[in-house]
C-alpha cells in the first residue's frame, strides 16, 4: 500500500468561466434606433445610445454563471457633458482672448491650448473609467474606481514626454505603468485588485510594429530635418500648378538636391510603413489585451487570457469583406440612378429626386458602416476577449463582499465626451 494514498490531497481549485452571447438579438436595433434619433436631435440622444449599448454587452458577459449589469442612464452622460462644456468653454474663451491681449503670446496660444487639453483629457479618461466602473455590478457587487486623476494625468504627461524623447521606445513602458495604476485603484466591492503588467511583456510586439511601421519614417523625416539643418524651407511643398485641384508636390526649384532626395525617401517610407504598421495594429492590441490580463489579480483570485491574434484580424477582415459588398450595392443603386444623371434638362421634379436620393444614399451609407462596425469588429473583439478569459480560483471572488460606496458623478465622463476622448466600448477590462 502506498503510504501516501491515505493523505487528503488538496481540492484543486474552481475556474471561473466568462460566456458571452455573440448572436446579440436586438443590436442591430439598437444602433439603427440610436443613429436615427440622434440624427434628428442633433447628436443629443447618442447619450443614450451609449448608455444602451453598454447595457447590452454588459448584459450579455456572463461571469461564472452571472451576468454583469450596467446601471448608468444617457441622462446622466447628458448632464455630465452639459456641466464639462460649461468648464470648457470659459477656458477655450480665456485662451483665445489671451493671444489678442497679449500680442508676445499669441504664437504660444495653440502650443498652450494644446497641452492644457491634452493634460486634461487624461484626467477626463481615468475619470471616465471611474464613471463606467462605478455603474458596472455582478452578483449585487459594484465596482469601483478611487485615486487621484490629476495624479494619473500627471503621471501620463511624464510617460507621453518620455516616449516622445526616446522616439517611441518607451511606449510599452508607459502603457505597463498607466495600467498598474489604473488597475491598483480599481475595486470590487470592498476588495482591490492589482496589477503586475510589465513593459517587457509586450516589448517584442511593440519592438516588431516599432521597427516595420514607425521606424522607417521617423528615420526618414530625421534624414529630412538634417538636410535641411533642421530648418525646413517653407515653400518645399506647393500645389501642383499643371492642376485645379490642390494637389500638393515637391518645389521643382530644389530638384536634384539632398531635400528632394530625403524628401522622395519620406514618400516612399510613409507610403510602405503605414501599410503594414497597420496591418500589425491588431497584432499588438491582443498581445497587450492578454499581457495585461494574465496579470490582473483580486487576491487570491487571477485573470488568465488565451487570447491569440488571429481573434483580432478575423473581425476586420470580415468588416472589409462587408464593407465592399455594401459599396456594390450602393453602386448598383447609384448605376440605376444614372439615366436621370444623364438628363440635359432635368426637370425640377427630377432634380427633387436626385437631392432625395443623394443624401438618403449618404446617410444610408453611415448607417450601414456603423451597423457593420458594431456587428463585426466590436461584437467579435468583446466576444473574442470575453470568451477567452478565464478566472482562476473562483471562490476568492465569490467571497468579496459588496461595498456601500456612492456611486461616481455623471460629470466624470462627461468631460471625456466633451474632449472626444471617451469611446461606447472599450476592449479590454
Amino acid at each position: 500500500m502506498n503510504q501516501f494514498e491515505t493523505v487528503p490531497q488538496p481540492a484543486p481549485s474552481r475556474i471561473g468561466i466568462i460566456e458571452f452571447e455573440r448572436r446579440a438579438r436586438g443590436l442591430t436595433g439598437i444602433v439603427v434606433k440610436g443613429f436615427l434619433l440622434s440624427l434628428v436631435t442633433f447628436s443629443i440622444y447618442r447619450f443614450w445610445y451609449i448608455s444602451n449599448l453598454r447595457r447590452f454587452f454588459w448584459s450579455r458577459t456572463i461571469v461564472a454563471g452571472s451576468p454583469a449589469e450596467y446601471l448608468g442612464t444617457g441622462k446622466e452622460l447628458f448632464l455630465g457633458f452639459v456641466v464639462a462644456l460649461a468648464v470648457l468653454v470659459p477656458v477655450y474663451l480665456v485662451l483665445f482672448l489671451l493671444g489678442f491681449a497679449i500680442p508676445t503670446l499669441a504664437p504660444f496660444a495653440a502650443p498652450i491650448s494644446f497641452l492644457f487639453l491634452f493634460v486634461l483629457g487624461q484626467y477626463a479618461l481615468f475619470r471616465g473609467r471611474r464613471y463606467r466602473a462605478s455603474r458596472t455590478r455582478w452578483r449585487g457587487i459594484r465596482l469601483g474606481q478611487d485615486g487621484s486623476g490629476f495624479a494619473y494625468a500627471g503621471r501620463a504627461s511624464l510617460w507621453w514626454i518620455a516616449t516622445i524623447l526616446t522616439l517611441g521606445l518607451a511606449f510599452p513602458f508607459m502603457r505597463a505603468a498607466l495600467e498598474r495604476f489604473r488597475i491598483d485603484h480599481t475595486l470590487v466591492g470592498q476588495s482591490r485588485m492589482h496589477s503586475t503588467a510589465t513593459g517587457r511583456s509586450i516589448l517584442l510586439p511593440w519592438l516588431m510594429f516599432y521597427f516595420v511601421g514607425l521606424l522607417p519614417i521617423l528615420a526618414s523625416l530625421l534624414a529630412l530635418l538634417a538636410a535641411s539643418g533642421f530648418d525646413l524651407p517653407s515653400d518645399l511643398l506647393i500645389q501642383d500648378p499643371a492642376t485645379e485641384k490642390s494637389k500638393l508636390i515637391f518645389n521643382p526649384a530644389y530638384a536634384g538636391t539632398s531635400l528632394s532626395l530625403y524628401g522622395t525617401i519620406v514618400v516612399v517610407a510613409a507610403s510602405v510603413s503605414i501599410p503594414l504598421a497597420l496591418i500589425l495594429i491588431p497584432y499588438y492590441r491582443a498581445r497587450e489585451i492578454r499581457a495585461f490580463l494574465n496579470a490582473t489579480n483580486l487576491g487570491a483570485a487571477r485573470l488568465t487570457s488565451a487570447l491569440r491574434a488571429r481573434q483580432f484580424y478575423w473581425p476586420y477582415f470580415l468588416y472589409i469583406l462587408a464593407l465592399l459588398g455594401f459599396l456594390i450595392a450602393l453602386g448598383i443603386v447609384f448605376a440605376l440612378l444614372l439615366p436621370l444623371l444623364a438628363e440635359e434638362k432635368p426637370t425640377v421634379a427630377t432634380q427633387a429626386t436626385l437631392l432625395a436620393a443623394t443624401i438618403l444614399l449618404y446617410l444610408t451609407t453611415l448607417l450601414g458602416f456603423a451597423v457593420i462596425y458594431v456587428r463585426l469588429v466590436t461584437l467579435r473583439l468583446w466576444h473574442a476577449v470575453a470568451t477567452t478569459t478565464r478566472i482562476e480560483n473562483l471562490p476568492a471572488l465569490e467571497a468579496v463582499l459588496a461595498s456601500s460606496r456612492p456611486p461616481a458623478s455623471g460629470l466624470n465622463e462627461g468631460l471625456a465626451d466633451a474632449l472626444d476622448v471617451g469611446g461606447a466600448i472599450e476592449i479590454g477590462f
